[in-house]
């Protein structure tokens, strides 16, 4: 009898449960369509580009001419889609670098991602040489191997290989070097405000007084002669010859000089006047000669009271200005229009620029803030340095 109703209430409970059973709706929807996946074909350019500021072009099928319907990926990181069609995605790179790295693309709608692999994203500047807060760098100068010579104010110059090895060169007489440039011979001469010119001995270890001027300079550089010009608050340039004699070459009467830098047949001269700013240039008529000045590009009309603290040139003929301005590089195209050199990336001050024999730029990046005092390689790619002809002779 007991088994019975045992029974019984087993039967009536697996009925009420049944009885309370609900029908819930597949989530497959046979009739659901779909976009057909994008494909990726190609991508642009094929050799790579610049993290951040390069713009990739993503050729291919099935994309969405809705530019937020697309969503690219480089290694994960989201890039920024700048215009959009149906076959083709122009994309700003996120900050990552790599030599291959894996692309996705996800278009709304479609089940599928696209992939392109291997691409490589290289950064446009980066921290070089291992400094860091605690070191206070001034000039550069870079010899034929593309070995970096740093002034750091402890009385010394560290040697930065190109595999980024510190190595200590030399001691100086001086705190710190201004400004430095490799000279014949494997010297490297260099200057502090003050009248003289040192020269650090080939290998270093050491350095020597090689001249005495009649006046403070804060920058140098060699032309084509063997010449050493130098600049400074003496408000003139002096040519010093290789056997260390020395004359007064061009009269800069009531300007402040704070760059020098030669360049095709010229000398080109940063500095300021009472309430202005200007580039000037004298072209180097002889070994023993140099035109009158010239006013090349007037800085204080575009960049207000904003420093020139140093000029370089690239082979194509467009000078490079180290500034303390927010874009902290201008280019000054030979027709005298501007631009920043990547805006947006780089960061005040540029202190000092030094070009390498390849397409690297070097800057010392100096700043109030010590975690932002460092050294910065600038990734150059297409672009090539003009001879320092110091470092030639």
């Amino acid at each position: 009898m007991r088994n019975t109703i045992i029974v019984g209430l087993t039967i009536l409970t697996l009925c009420i449960l049944a009885s309370c059973e609900r029908e819930y709706p597949s989530i497959w929807n046979p009739n659901q369509e779909f976009r057909p996946n994008p494909i990726i074909t190609s991508v642009e350019p094929p050799e790579g580009t610049f993290a951040v500021i390069g713009t990739v072009t993503v050729k291919g099928e099935n994309f969405s001419p809705v530019k937020d319907e697309n969503y690219i990926y480089f290694d994960g990181e989201r890039g920024t889609i700048l215009t959009a069609t149906d076959t083709l995605l122009t994309v700003n790179p996120p900050n990552i670098a790599g030599d291959s790295i894996r692309i996705k693309l996800r278009v709304e709608g479609a089940l599928l991602y696209a992939e392109y692999y291997p691409y490589k994203l290289v950064y446009a500047a980066e921290e070089y040489g291992g400094f860091d807060d605690y070191d206070d760098c001034y000039g550069l100068a870079c010899d034929t191997n593309e070995n970096l010579y740093v002034s750091v104010r402890s009385r010394k110059v560290i040697m930065v290989t190109p595999d980024g090895e510190q190595h200590e060169y030399a001691t100086t007489s001086f705190e710190k070097a201004s400004a430095m440039r490799m000279g014949p011979e494997g010297y490297i001469y260099y200057v502090n405000i003050l009248p003289y010119v040192f020269r650090i001995l080939p290998g270093g270890g050491s350095d020597e007084l090689f001249v005495v001027l009649p006046g403070g300079v804060y920058d140098l550089d060699f032309d084509q002669y063997g010449n050493l010009y130098c600049g400074g608050n003496g408000q003139a340039i002096y040519r010093v010859k290789p056997d260390r004699s020395y004359e007064i070459a061009a009269d800069y009467t009531g300007i402040d000089i704070k760059a020098v830098r030669v360049f095709n047949g010229y000398l080109y001269v940063g500095g300021d006047s009472s309430d202005h700013k200007c580039i000037w240039r004298n072209q180097i008529v002889s070994e023993d000669s140099l035109s009158v000045r010239e006013l090349y590009f007037d800085w204080s009309a575009h960049f207000g009271t904003y420093d020139i603290f140093s000029i370089t040139f690239d082979t194509d003929g467009n000078m490079y200005v180290g500034t303390d301005a927010p874009d902290a590089i201008i280019i000054i195209r030979p027709d005298k229009t501007y631009t920043p050199l990547y805006a947006g990336v780089l960061e005040p001050q540029s202190y000092c620029l030094c070009w390498g024999n390849r397409e690297y730029l070097y800057v010392n990046r100096r700043s109030d803030d010590p975690s932002k005092k460092r050294i910065i390689r600038i990734n150059m790619l297409n672009k090539r340095g003009a001879p320092y002809y110091g470092r030639q002779l």
